[in-house]
Formats: structure tokens, C-alpha cells, sequence
């Protein structure tokens, strides 16, 4: 394959690579540059992006993929892609969270191509919507990558690959693992014993991260909802560690907080997503996220109780349920 003027803004997690690996494959050529970025930093990524010469000069289409919008930012991240479409650069937006109607329209009338499919995870969304470029498409491969990269984002577990590709990339790996996976999928390779050495390693790790989640935690009910909060563990997806501590102790809601401000929510039926607007997030219904500003001595007592950046947390979040 050769290079081609076109770039890749995608999500850390499994579901921004499988969308970012099928969109290559039907491009059948590779992109100049990919970038990967979680929803709350895309605002700095576009700033940062602008920045860059090179990128401006060599660059003619960016597709974004996998990264929903919320209030905190949507007005930079508006301005930024405003001034790339000003520099003649056309933008498409694949994404499965959900959009207000006004952030779509808002972003339409910039000439921004939008495929929101909330029916299935991103990379569906890029299978379904994306513009095939190839001679010839394997749609088993494509079928197989889909159902099992969305079987596990999208937490049905409808498909045997769901586990294994949740646990193939995380949030915390590096790029060259992300690019590398990306690639590999991008060439017609769902599986390869490179993954399955990585997927099973994990398997081990999570064994005792579980040990550690159980004996930190804390539950409260607020308004007849019961939450159960811990921090996030290194070695564990959030959606695992969510499901551990929601079945251990029958919670409506799960919270899983890092000392640099990011909360992960998931519900067995409450709507967490307008509950990570109120505080500038978004997501799904029954799962989202936030970004907080956490006080400086509330991080410094975490390194001396582990439970203080929880109580925190979830004293916003109760205040927040409270007001609703």
C-alpha cells in the first residue's frame, strides 16, 4: 500500500482501532498519519494538529472516528475543525455515542460529512458508512471483525471474539502497540499469536487486580439510587472493573475514578450520560464519562488514604443526583 493525503483521529481503545483498521482496508491505501486521543483531549489534539505544518501541507481529508462530543469542549473543537476546513482540508465524523440534534446540525453546516449510528459500536459505524475503495472486500472479515469488536464495546458479549478483542488494546498501551494491532487488522489479519500472548497475559494480571478492586471501594445510596465507587486499576478495563463491583454488591450505578480527574460511569439502568453532562461529559445511557478538576490536597491525601479521592468524587456525584 501507499501513502495517500488523508489522516486518521481515533479513539485510544479497541473500537477507535477496529474503526481506524477497516476504514484503511477499504481505503486500501495507508493514511499519512494517525492520531490517537480520547474524547475530553480532541479539542488539544486539533489545536496541536494546526500547529503542524507538514500536516497541513500533506493532508486533503481527516476522518475522525470513535469520539463523541460534550459540552466542555464542543465550542474549540467547533473552531478548530472550522479553520481546518478553511485550510481546504474536508472532515468525516464516524461515531455510534449519542449527539444532540443541535451538535449535529452545528457541525453539518461546516461542511463536516457526520455517520452517527447509535444501532452499533464505531467500527460498524465505519463498515456501514465508510466509502469502499478496494477491487474486491472480504465481508466475512469484515462481518467477524465488527461482531467481535462490538460484542465487547458495546458490552453484549453476542460474539466468542468480545473478551479477547476488549482486552487487545487499552487505554494505557502504547502507540506502537495501537498502530501495530492497527495495522495488522488494516492488512485482512483478525487474529495473530502476537495477540493472543497479549490477551492472555492479561487474563493472569486481572486475576489479582479483582483481589485489590474488592477491598477498595465504597458504597452509598443517594435518592434510592445505590452507587458503589473505587479507583481505577492499571491492569483492568474499566467496563470489567465496573461489572465486578456493580455484581458484588447489586449497585444501580458504577464509578470508577482516577486521581487525574477522569470518572468512568456505568448503570445497570439509569441514565449516566445526562448525569456526565452536568458536569461537561458524555457517552452512552448506560455508559460515560467525566473530566474534573480534582483539588490539589484532595491528591495529595490519596498517596496517604486511598479513599479520599473517592469520597470526593462521590460527594459531586450525589450533590449533582440531588439537584437533578
Amino acid at each position: 500500500m501507499t501513502n495517500n493525503k488523508y489522516m486518521i483521529i481515533t479513539h485510544t481503545d479497541m473500537d477507535g482501532i477496529g474503526s481506524a483498521a477497516i476504514y484503511i482496508y477499504y481505503r486500501d491505501t495507508n493514511p499519512f498519519k494517525i492520531l490517537f486521543t480520547e474524547p475530553y483531549l480532541l479539542y488539544k489534539t486539533l489545536e496541536k494538529l494546526l500547529s503542524n505544518k507538514k500536516v497541513l501541507d500533506n493532508v486533503e481529508e481527516i476522518a475522525l472516528m470513535d469520539l463523541g462530543l460534550n459540552l466542555a469542549t464542543i465550542d474549540k473543537i467547533y473552531e478548530y475543525i472550522k479553520t481546518l476546513i478553511d485550510n481546504n482540508i474536508s472532515i468525516e465524523w464516524y461515531d455510534h455515542h449519542i449527539w444532540d440534534i443541535e451538535w449535529k446540525k452545528k457541525f453539518e453546516e461546516l461542511g463536516v460529512k457526520i455517520y452517527v449510528d447509535t444501532s452499533t459500536c464505531a467500527t460498524g459505524v465505519v463498515a456501514k458508512y465508510s466509502k469502499n475503495m478496494r477491487d474486491k472486500v472480504d465481508e466475512e472479515f469484515i462481518d467477524e471483525v465488527v461482531s467481535g469488536i462490538c460484542a465487547g464495546d458495546l458490552w453484549r458479549f453476542d460474539h466468542w471474539r468480545g473478551p479477547w478483542f476488549l482486552r487487545l488494546v487499552r487505554r494505557r498501551d502504547s502507540q506502537e502497540w495501537r498502530i501495530y494491532v492497527t495495522e495488522k487488522i488494516a492488512k485482512g489479519t483478525i487474529w495473530c499469536e502476537e495477540f493472543t500472548n497479549k490477551v492472555v497475559e492479561r487474563f493472569e494480571q486481572e486475576i489479582r487486580a479483582y483481589n485489590e478492586i474488592r477491598e477498595n471501594m465504597i458504597v452509598k445510596t443517594i435518592d434510592n439510587l445505590k452507587i458503589v465507587i473505587t479507583m481505577q486499576h492499571p491492569l483492568l478495563d474499566n467496563s470489567f472493573t465496573a461489572a465486578f463491583i456493580m455484581g458484588r454488591t447489586d449497585a444501580d450505578i458504577a464509578v470508577i475514578a482516577s486521581r487525574d480527574g477522569k470518572i468512568s460511569l456505568r448503570s445497570r439502568g439509569y441514565n449516566v450520560r445526562e448525569l456526565a453532562k452536568r458536569f461537561g461529559g458524555g457517552g452512552h445511557s448506560r455508559a460515560a464519562g467525566f473530566k474534573i478538576n480534582t483539588p490539589f490536597i484532595i491528591r495529595l491525601k490519596s498517596f496517604f488514604n486511598k479513599q479520599a479521592v473517592m469520597k470526593y468524587v462521590l460527594s459531586l456525584i450525589e450533590e449533582a443526583i440531588i439537584k437533578s
